[in-house]
């Protein structure tokens, strides 16, 4: 996605985030946005059908979305705008936002082998004290790591992988 679209994609999600008072009706507007989102890929190409109007595309997408009356809205704008493909980003932004809200931070914990309860636990506790908030962790294995285990979080890689480090140790070697 080039930057002109994650910019829009960050824009359109905070003006959807901006339409809840508080992080139960937050959660409640993501969930629809979300559930629309599954629903639309079900009908999918008839709006990305450059044949169809604007207008026949709401006729579609409300009749679709006849449950999901905000979430419907919303993406008339998206129609509007010629701005439909950047419809996934932006429920993922405003999962982004929802999750700020909540004092969540998302991370994916990739090990060289599969750890216990216990060192998943740690591992959730070491990353919500340096970002100060709670962590909901994803779990990956990746062997070539040999050791150790990265973590991306906030944008933010943590390589604390015994591959980079006899990494870093042959380059030091080497110079």
């Amino acid at each position: 996605m080039n930057s002109q679209n994650r910019i829009a994609a960050v824009r359109y999600a905070a003006a959807y985030d901006a339409l809840s008072q508080n992080i139960e009706q937050a959660q409640k507007n993501a969930q629809e946005l979300l559930t629309a989102t599954h629903i639309l890929e079900q009908v999918g190409t008839a709006l990305q059908n450059p044949r169809l109007s604007g207008v026949q595309k709401k006729l579609i997408l409300n009749e679709t979305l006849k449950e999901l009356p905000q979430a419907a809205a919303f993406i008339g704008v998206l129609i509007d705008a010629k701005r439909l493909n950047l419809l996934g980003a932006i429920c993922k932004q405003v999962q982004t936002l929802l999750d700020d809200r909540q004092g969540i931070s998302r991370a994916i914990v990739t090990t060289a082998r599969i750890l216990n309860a216990v060192q998943k636990q740690t591992a959730k506790e070491s990353l919500s004290i340096r970002y100060g908030k709670t962590i909901e962790a994803s779990f990956e294995l990746d062997p070539t790591l040999l050791g150790g285990l990265t973590a991306r979080c906030n944008g933010e890689l943590l390589d604390g992988s015994l591959k980079t480090r006899l990494e870093k140790l042959r380059q030091q070697i080497t110079k």
